[in-house]
């Protein structure tokens, strides 16, 4: 794996062979596909997190299980992998600067895995995404589930929001139009092509139709176009939580009153603009 490469996954995704000094709790990822390794993870992170009910903590853990599966979704993107089995690396939790907390992946190793063979590239990435997700994903969803009593469908659904975005900011980062439609390909891939049968469900999770919402843009500025949700992340169930506005559980009603809300503060912090100037 080049160093570069290597730089990026520790620096954007958390994954790095680099022990934190000061932890707030750690435990082996091998352990996290099992009910009782699980829990003891969500009891940890509650707290952390103002968690109200375990479902909180479970629907955290889980988003932040995302970045970790943007980091292989990155590195497919660059025909170029490590290995990142759950039995490879300690999640460790930590204190951010900003104060909240934080996961890291540190592997006690890095164990390049064989890229694309010339003319089978196709192959390769579904070989990969197989395993990835079916052996090592999968079991940690179902534990989560039976951790924190939550719906699997629920769960499954706070990936399809979090990969979109990734690879929005991907596509918008690339240096040409061939490489950004090779990542809207990838992206095709992993949400239309994939077998439900890898993640043990009917059909699969990552296919959603998104919907689109208005955002209020500063005074003088038009709305933008955001995604709704596709699963609510729980922060409502954390102490001083709220829905979010892009939340699908909002009633319409409800969300034109947060627009209001927002419009009025957007006007606001406009008009203290001006007055110091």
């Amino acid at each position: 794996m080049s160093s570069s490469l290597q730089h990026v996954i520790a620096e954007q995704f958390g994954v790095t062979t680099e022990l934190h000094p000061q932890p707030l709790f750690a435990i082996a990822g091998s352990r996290l596909s099992s009910k009782t390794g699980m829990q003891e993870l969500i009891n940890a992170y509650s707290p952390l997190m103002k968690a109200l009910e375990p479902a909180a903590a479970g629907a955290y853990v889980i988003s932040r299980l995302g970045v970790l599966n943007n980091a292989m979704h990155f590195m497919l993107t660059k025909d170029e992998l490590i290995d990142l089995a759950p039995e490879l690396w300690t999640l460790q939790i930590y204190q951010h600067d900003k104060g909240h907390a934080e996961f890291r992946y540190v592997l006690r190793e890095i164990r390049p895995l064989e890229g694309p063979r010339a003319g089978e590239r196709s192959v390769w990435r579904e070989e990969r995404l197989n395993n990835w997700y079916g052996i090592h994903i999968r079991p940690i969803v179902e534990a989560t589930s039976l951790a924190a009593e939550m719906d699997i469908t629920h769960l499954w659904k706070l990936f399809p929001m979090r990969l979109r975005y990734f690879f929005d900011n991907m596509k918008e980062q690339a240096g040409s139009e061939e490489e950004q439609l090779r990542i809207e390909e990838e992206w095709t891939f992993v949400s239309q092509s994939m077998s439900g049968q890898v993640f043990g469900r009917a059909g699969n999770p990552l296919q959603v139709k998104f919907i689109f919402l208005d955002y209020p843009g500063a005074p003088g500025e038009p709305d933008t176009q955001i995604r709704m949700k596709s699963a609510c992340c729980m922060f409502y169930r954390t102490e001083g939580g709220y829905y979010c506005y892009t939340c699908p559980r909002m009633k319409p009603s409800e969300r034109e009153e947060r627009k209001a809300q927002i419009r009025e503060k957007l006007a606001q912090e406009a008009a203290d603009k001006v007055a110091v100037q």
